[in-house]
């Protein structure tokens, strides 16, 4: 069923198009959704044989085997809601991936390998050929397209990290899907501010991370917890302004954190550009707090990761790897669905204590909670058809420590 042998089977694109057609039942009746999009690697270090086994960073920044996914969920008008949305998985050694750098040496005559050359023609004349752009894309083009059939007046906002931080993207996001966009700007980039070079007496852009900001303003916060560390009397500094690339108007946002003294909590703020109108304050605020939310994706995919396996998987056929990685985060999807009836259901309530939750109602204690439901069962199953008396298995629980 997951290895596409049989004529009925369950694979990605068909898990992928669940996934964006139950977002589309449960949230087109908002007025605007937040869609956070982000990719996530499935590591495999030790594995090297698996079918188009590719190359992702390991936790310290290094080079190791392993697939690429992307994923997205999606936050209702209240940002409190969250749907898991939609999973593409892909490898950069498929046989269709072409990267950029290829790609662009290809337009430019780069390429001196004849035979490279006409199979990249031929992948360009197909249209064929996949990247980590084409695939981002289409992943987000799949889920707009469909919230506006049922919804043409429907407001979407993608909210994406530093590896978005292009013009093509934005222009992509606000032209091609006439969506909105929020996303976090690398240090390099530059501001329209310039200075000149005394030295070669040539202008020089300012980095946007040290620009002067047209506007700017500061709150408090009362009690900021991070990284479990608590901070009173915290200070958010809030600055905006405008930005030109392309001949098209943006606007940047940069936030610095400040403790009580002045001094900062981070060595650097964070910088984000959108193409929401942004006039005030409170709109720039906004922007920083639709970005922030951005956390709970991270948090969808270490749920999958250290809760339900998600990098596991033992099959080694590319089919089977697609479809159980996309199988994973559709079952992730389900137990975010079920949110509610976690925090009010007493049976749901008991079976986390039984994993010993100290009375917290998660995804994680239900599922550990479950997990040693099924083990007491089969252990009761396994008494049942051995005929095993109380005697023989208080001896048996003995060798286990669990009676003195």
């Amino acid at each position: 069923m997951i290895n596409n042998k049989l004529e009925s089977v369950l694979d990605d694109k068909k898990i992928s198009q669940a996934l964006i057609k139950n977002s589309v039942e449960k949230l087109n009746g908002n007025k605007r959704l937040y869609i956070f999009s982000d990719h996530s690697d499935s590591r495999k270090p030790y594995s090297s044989k698996l079918e188009n086994i590719g190359k992702v960073r390991s936790l310290d920044g290094g080079i190791i085997n392993g697939y690429t996914t992307l994923g997205s969920v999606i936050l209702d008008e209240n940002k409190k809601e969250l749907t898991l949305s939609n999973i593409t998985v892909f490898s950069n050694k498929q046989e269709d991936f072409l990267i950029k750098k290829e790609l662009k040496d290809y337009n430019d005559g780069k390429i001196k390998n004849i035979q490279r050359k006409e199979e990249i023609a031929k992948k360009i004349e197909k249209e064929s050929y996949i990247n980590m752009t084409t695939t981002l894309e289409k992943h987000l083009q799949d889920q707009s397209k469909a919230f506006k059939e049922v919804n043409p007046d429907i407001s979407l906002c993608h909210v994406h990290d530093r590896g978005c931080d292009s013009v093509e993207h934005l222009e992509f996001v606000s032209e091609t899907l006439k969506d909105d966009a929020v996303v976090r700007v690398k240090k390099t980039r530059n501001s329209n501010q310039t200075k000149i070079n005394p030295k070669t007496n040539r202008k020089n852009y300012i980095k946007l991370i040290d620009s002067e900001f047209a506007n700017k303003k500061v709150y408090l916060i009362k009690q900021l917890t991070l990284k479990g560390k608590c901070y009173s009397q915290a200070k958010c500094l809030i600055e905006w302004d405008t930005i030109t690339l392309n001949e098209k108007v943006y606007t940047t946002v940069r936030s610095t954190l400040l403790k009580r003294d002045g001094n900062r909590l981070y060595k650097e703020p964070m910088l984000l550009i959108t193409t929401l109108p942004v006039k005030t304050y409170l709109e720039a605020k906004e922007v920083y707090h639709i970005y922030l939310h951005r956390s709970k994706i991270e948090g969808v995919f270490k749920f999958l990761k250290d809760v339900l396996g998600w990098e596991e998987y033992q099959v080694r056929d590319w089919e089977s790897i697609k479809n159980i990685i996309a199988i994973c985060f559709f079952v992730g999807g389900y137990f975010y669905e079920i949110k509610s009836e976690l925090t009010n259901n007493q049976t749901i309530q008991m079976i986390c204590d039984l994993a010993r939750s100290k009375g917290k109602i998660t995804h994680y204690f239900f599922l550990e909670g479950l997990r040693l439901l099924l083990i007491a069962w089969s252990v009761q199953d396994f008494r049942l058809k051995n005929d095993i008396s109380d005697k023989l298995f208080a001896e048996m629980q003995a060798y286990a420590g669990i009676l003195e």
